[in-house]
């Protein structure tokens, strides 16, 4: 019960204090606590209980943490979906995992008015039977939920580029916290502006720092200008965010008259950092920066470089070092034959410990694909130097990273299989000085069609999420190809 742990502890230490703030309200802790309590009574009333499933489709506000800690009080599963995915994507999260209700904002909600069985309730938390639910049962017994009992289904991708969900405990929450908590070495007066969505495994850093009393500052989506304002307005000790959000942040025409003195420390992560962004950051700002490097799979940032680790701008040649693994969790670097390669030589990099998932939901198969003798494989080459920091030299799978997203190709090319002129597909990684990648698809065409590069953007368009999107089409005469069929997509790079 780590998380109701978290909670009535936080309550008892710092009851007055603010827990979390949004752009409409602030929440202190003591009052966190109370209103989780009688949500999970409200939300037992009307049938959700143990191992349920329960999606929520929400920007980032605080109803969205007070419904993830309310379930898991009931020993019910959060599920948190990406807002800006297209309907038939909600709709199949939604079905594969067999939500019995679906929570969040009306405006949201609206866009997604079927919804596959078993659901059975939609509420809005903007709608005034949200605010009531628990107000008739204060009196309601809660049951009491296990470590090891599955509270969140948290979605990712796999190299399918078809999502699955990760299935985590309450186990793996506290294993990454306290094991974070301990390199980060917190103070009592934290203010974090998370920057990033509650709808992934970066969650887990807002959760992590929620463990240690801090202050949470939540945005409903990042802008330069609310990130810059929200630092200022809240005095934030501390700024989470993606490498290109800080470069919109530093590019943005505020960011020069705005009052940013209060930061200590800018943790980015998802994505490598520019250098060039990196080195301007450090002279703008004269805080310290702590790099992230997290997966879902294995209970979110597992890994961390602290400000004092970090190299002077000037001393990076290639890219920052990711740091070292967190006390209780164990990395290393693996041959094709899963046996550790010698200090420096690159290798797969695979995690094991208390904050690994319990597995892909209903998916064994795929869970015995990323499992390799009980660690978890990341599919990232990198390697471990002599001082137990772990580098990043590539990727094993052909992942675009757009600002801090994985985009599957893969997804990309059935969505453009789909229009009838397609006649085969391709998606790469452009490079981009803002997103750091965007897909650029290559497809072959029925010459006789007379189709054009706008309007299949605007067929995938209605079917996959915006970030998802290419950037560009471009037509080919052949997509090529290995003798196997697999695309050969070095060529089409170069």
């Amino acid at each position: 019960m780590w998380l109701t742990q978290l909670l009535e502890r936080n309550r008892q230490c710092f009851p007055g204090r603010t827990a979390l703030v949004d752009e409409e309200r602030s929440v202190t802790w003591a009052e966190f606590h109370d209103r989780t309590v009688e949500l999970a009574r409200g939300l037992a009333e009307l049938g959700i209980g143990r191992g349920d499933r329960v999606a929520v489709l929400s920007k980032d506000r605080i109803e969205v943490l007070e419904t993830y800690f309310a379930l898991a009080r009931l020993g019910a599963l959060f599920v948190p979906l990406n807002h800006s995915l297209a309907v038939p994507e909600v709709a199949g999260l939604v079905g594969r995992v067999g939500a019995v209700a679906v929570l969040g904002e009306s405006e949201l909600l609206d866009r997604h008015t079927e919804l596959p069985p078993p659901v059975r309730i939609r509420m809005a938390f903007d709608k005034p039977a949200f605010a009531a639910l628990g107000t008739v049962a204060r009196e309601r017994e809660l049951p009491h939920v296990a470590d090891t009992d599955p509270i969140a289904v948290l979605h990712t991708s796999a190299t399918t580029g078809q999502a699955k969900g990760v299935t985590v405990d309450s186990g793996s929450f506290r294993a990454i916290a306290l094991g974070w908590l301990v390199m980060a070495r917190p103070t009592d007066d934290i203010v974090l502006v998370n920057c990033c969505p509650l709808y992934h495994g970066s969650m887990v850093v807002s959760l992590t720092y929620m463990a240690a009393g801090a202050t949470v500052v939540l945005m409903p989506g990042f802008t330069p200008q609310r990130a810059l304002s929200a630092v200022a307005r809240h005095r934030a000790t501390h700024l989470w965010m993606v490498p290109q959000m800080l470069r919109f942040m530093l590019q943005a025409k505020g960011s020069h008259s705005t009052d940013l003195s209060s930061l200590r420390e800018v943790l980015y992560g998802a994505a490598p950092m520019p250098l060039d962004v990196y080195a301007e950051a450090v002279r703008r700002l004269g805080c310290g920066f702590r790099q992230v490097y997290g997966m879902t799979e294995v209970g979110g940032p597992f890994v961390t470089l602290g400000p004092d680790e970090h190299p002077a701008p000037g001393d990076v040649t290639a890219r920052i070092p990711c740091g070292r693994v967190v006390p209780g969790m164990s990395a290393r670097a693996v041959d094709e034959a899963g046996r550790e390669v010698p200090c420096g030589g690159i290798g797969e990099i695979v995690v094991r410990g208390p904050g690994v998932m319990q597995g892909y939901w209903n998916d064994p198969e795929a869970t015995r694909e990323i499992t390799l003798d009980g660690w978890i494989r990341t599919g990232d080459l990198g390697f471990v130097d002599d001082e137990g920091r772990i580098h990043l030299v590539d990727r094993t799978k052909d992942v675009i990273i757009r600002a801090g997203q994985n985009v599957y190709p893969s997804e990309i090319e059935r969505a453009l299989m789909t229009h009838p002129a397609v006649r085969d597909a391709a998606v790469v990684a452009l490079p981009d000085e803002d997103y750091g990648e965007v897909p650029l698809a290559y497809v072959v065409v029925d010459p006789d069609a007379g189709t054009r590069p706008a309007e299949l953007l605007g067929h995938v368009a209605g079917l996959l999420a915006p970030y998802k999107r290419p950037r560009r089409v471009e037509f080919i005469d052949q997509v090529p190809r290995n003798p196997a069929g697999k695309i050969l997509k070095k060529l089409l790079r170069a």
